[in-house]
């Protein structure tokens, strides 16, 4: 009798590192991805953008040794994905993974996106551990968010900076409604009023040292309320997770 019986289903395994922006998720799930070949799959909308590389910190993501999935593939002239469409695709997503790998991660912290997964958690059929990581003090927070934001301004070898990805969306009229929906985006835009700065040529204008400081510090203001806002409605709809007490990397390590 027991020879037939049918074998119990494993359900995956699956590890979210949820936060604020800027506090080192990416950094966290790439850690674990390195001591366990776990795949990881990058709960953001704003990062399927790949022509928003800079603004949405995809770019440098996609780490050698690491396999990094995103939502999608998109550009601004394809339009945002809804909360629900993007929690399809990330379900969808961590499934196929699921399939092959005991355990995926997931790296996020988009709010609409996370309090939509939130909501379909009891149907979901993963084993869902989840991890917070805490706000730094105010000082510092704010100090490694105008590091960043100065990062975000140079164009490098990930990309092209921020300005150049803000300027080219400018340039059509129909996706400013996006750019000023984008933090970073907003508090150029604020400065670009203020210093008559014209936006659609922004990345080519000499822009005096002075103004470009107040730039990265009015991004790493935004990014910080954001923050908070972040850490407030995470913990919120975290507050009675699936207990991961006891679920350290070991565990982690044996489940892949």
């Amino acid at each position: 009798m027991a020879e037939n019986a049918t074998p119990p289903v494993t359900r995956p395994c699956v590890h979210l590192i949820a936060g604020p922006t800027g506090v080192g998720k990416s950094a966290a799930a790439t850690e674990l991805a390195r001591a366990t070949g776990a795949p990881i799959v990058v709960a953001d909308r704003l990062q399927c953008f790949t022509d928003l590389a800079t603004t949405s910190a995809r770019a440098g993501a996609d780490v050698p040794g690491v396999c990094r999935h995103w939502l999608g593939d998109r550009t601004s002239a394809d339009g945002d994905l809804s909360a629900a469409e993007a929690t399809e695709a990330l379900v969808a997503l961590v499934e196929r993974l699921a399939s092959t790998h005991p355990l995926v991660i997931v790296e996020g912290g988009s709010i609409s996106l996370l309090r939509e997964l939130c909501d379909r958690r009891p149907a979901l059929s993963w084993q869902l551990t989840v991890r917070l990581l805490p706000l730094p003090a105010r000082d510092e927070y704010l100090a490694a968010l105008t590091r960043r934001a100065h990062e975000m301004l140079t164009p490098g070898a990930c990309g092209p900076g921020l300005l150049q990805e803000l300027a080219a969306l400018w340039r059509d009229p129909g996706r400013r409604l996006l750019a000023a929906s984008v933090n970073g985006f907003e508090a150029v835009l604020e400065c670009c009023a203020k210093y008559s700065l014209d936006v659609a040529s922004i990345h080519e204008q000499d822009i005096p040292e002075r103004v470009l400081n107040r730039i990265a510090e009015l991004i790493a203001e935004r990014h910080a309320e954001h923050g908070y806002l972040q850490h407030r409605v995470f913990t919120e709809i975290f507050e009675s997770p699936v207990p991961h007490h006891g679920f350290g990397l070991g565990t982690l390590e044996r489940a892949a």
